[in-house]
């Protein structure tokens, strides 16, 4: 069976991050997209800057992007490294699929541990149905940013579409911290 590997693997978020946002995965096939949660699906670069009442980076450049990471001190990891599928499914994002197919985890706790300045993870997705492994990673991850006392909460994904609610969760999260979806 193929090997997929992650599209941006050899990114890591800056030393000075204080928040790290993780998602599951993304394949090497993935023709259009520059960076995490690049997908024309996806509005996490539409989300996430407004959060702090700034323009939209939906189709900004890549460096665009990395300047506001610096500027908010903001990391992307995911929790996935490689999946082992069956031929013809190298594209396949589906989460119920990935989860079953998970040949190399991506070590989330080493990476915290070697970001001094982490206040926060925040996980892009809000229930687990379908993808029991990728709970188990994420619990596992929970219980050491507790211990550490670093604040993790989930996110109503950024994928599909965007709406002022989910916009309105993010900020009470992310900025105002007023409201944590816990694991």
């Amino acid at each position: 069976m193929p090997v997929v590997r992650h599209k941006f693997q050899s990114i890591q978020p800056g030393a000075d991050a204080e928040m790290l946002i993780l998602g599951t995965f993304v394949p090497e096939a993935e023709e259009n997209t520059d960076f995490f949660y690049g997908r024309s699906r996806n509005y996490l670069w539409h989300l996430l800057p407004i959060c702090w009442k700034l323009e939209s980076l939906k189709e900004a450049s890549l460096t665009q992007k990395q300047d506001f990471m610096r500027k908010y001190k903001i990391g992307f990891a995911d929790l996935i490294n490689t999946l082992e599928v069956p031929e013809g499914e190298e594209a396949n994002t589906d989460d119920n699929f990935v989860d079953s197919h998970v040949s190399e985890w991506n070590n989330i706790i080493s990476l915290i541990e070697s970001l001094p300045a982490l206040k926060a993870v925040y996980f892009t997705k809000k229930t687990f149905n379908g993808i029991p492994n990728i709970k188990e990673q994420l619990i596992a991850i929970a219980a050491y940013c507790k211990q550490k006392n670093i604040r993790l909460c989930k996110l109503e994904t950024p994928a599909r579409h965007f709406s002022v609610e989910k916009q309105q969760q993010w900020v009470d999260t992310i900025v105002l911290q007023k409201t944590c979806l816990r694991v």
